[in-house]
């Protein structure tokens, strides 16, 4: 019960904390074995919600205790301890993930590798594999609902959308987040005669989730909603970026079958973790020698030191000219001007090839403008 908790309530820097809708996330200790975990409070007062508002934060959060003990033991899942309810709040105890979001990992590294990508989604699609294998959709994958641990590893959270479906059954609510909606959801809203979507839409979310991992932004955005989910429903999304120089062909692939505007061609969790992005790094058998392949690591060697090489020759020595002529052309650079648009605006600010974060650096803040108008009468 809640008596055997400490529930502290301290500033976000010193603990994870996450606050939702209608719910907060907290550090607490178990007072008898001093384990620090983390729990997630839901009010659930009648003087701030209407009596059928409360009844359908009770049902939802029930629904997500009973999905939750359903997948209770994956390694790649958060795991629910223990709930309680209280007059004024329900209480969901977790694990403690310190290190937070993988959101908040991904605005400060602004991109991550392709090994620690592929690390990364493997367990994602695990668990998503494990999740549709008990027929439950969690409709609301997306960097935020991914937490890290001391270790790195990550567990998928947030199992407020999710539902257990039943055979043959489809859905047509709408719900989740806008950038990460499959377009069936958004075709399932607008056509009354469509036959509803089902279990495929999380791979739609990994796709969107493995493409912002790699570009340090989202497939689909605009500052103007409707033409972002027009985007999405079309499927018009681009590697044109310059972090898209250094990918692999296999990545852009295996995001090009995740990001498939029909479910029925789209990749399953199963079919994807098959997919040769994470076929080609995983253990051989070392005992036979193939002189073929021993061949072919010999060129591919040899080709990564012509490129090396190459590439060094081409550098452009660092000057004050080069930073201030182009700076978003260095990668380095660039990699620290996005570190610095995330940190400033804590949102995605990139909005098309066209434009990148670097011009938002280009403009005087209008507050200084009204300041130096001031200044002169």
């Amino acid at each position: 019960s809640k008596n055997i908790l400490t529930i502290y309530n301290k500033h976000k820097s010193e603990l994870y904390v996450n606050e939702g809708v209608s719910s907060v996330v907290r550090r607490c200790v178990h007072r008898h074995t001093a384990q620090e975990l983390a729990v997630k409070i839901i009010e659930i007062t009648a003087e701030k919600m209407t009596v059928q508002q409360l009844e359908e934060v009770k049902t939802s959060t029930l629904k997500e205790v009973h999905v939750l003990n359903m997948v209770k033991g994956h390694s790649s899942i958060i795991t629910l301890i223990d709930s309680y309810e209280s007059a004024t709040f329900i209480f969901l105890v977790f694990d403690l993930m310190r290190r937070g979001e993988l959101f908040d990992y991904l605005t400060e590294k602004v991109t991550l590798s392709e090994k620690e990508t592929r690390c990364i989604m493997r367990a994602l699609l695990e668990a998503v594999q494990y999740l549709h294998s008990l027929n439950i959709v969690h409709r609301d994958l997306k960097p935020e609902n991914i937490l890290l641990d001391d270790q790195g590893h990550i567990k998928l959270s947030d199992f407020g959308f999710s539902v257990q479906l039943q055979p043959g059954e489809k859905l047509r609510e709408l719900c989740g987040t806008p950038g990460y909606l499959a377009p069936e959801i958004l075709k399932c809203s607008m056509d009354e005669m469509h036959p509803g979507y089902g279990k495929e839409v999380d791979l739609w979310a990994c796709g969107v989730i493995l493409f912002t991992l790699l570009a340090g932004s989202p497939p689909f955005w605009h500052r103007k909603q409707m033409l972002m989910l027009r985007t999405i429903m079309e499927g018009r999304y681009q590697f044109t970026s310059p972090e898209w120089d250094d990918r692999s062909d296999t990545v852009k692939d295996l995001i090009s079958r995740l990001l498939v505007t029909d479910p029925t061609i789209r990749l399953t969790a199963e079919q994807a973790l098959g997919h040769p992005f994470f076929r080609q790094y995983q253990k051989e058998d070392v005992r036979l020698f193939s002189p073929r392949k021993s061949f072919r690591v010999l060129i591919v060697t040899v080709l990564a030191c012509i490129r090396m090489y190459s590439r060094y020759r081409r550098a452009r020595p660092l000057t004050r000219d080069v930073l201030a002529r182009d700076p978003y052309s260095l990668r380095g650079v660039r990699k620290l001007i996005d570190g610095c648009a995330f940190r400033i605006y804590g949102h995605w600010v990139k909005k098309g090839e066209q434009q990148n974060r670097a011009a938002l650096f280009q403009n005087t803040a209008k507050i200084v403008l009204l300041g130096l108008e001031d200044f002169d009468s």
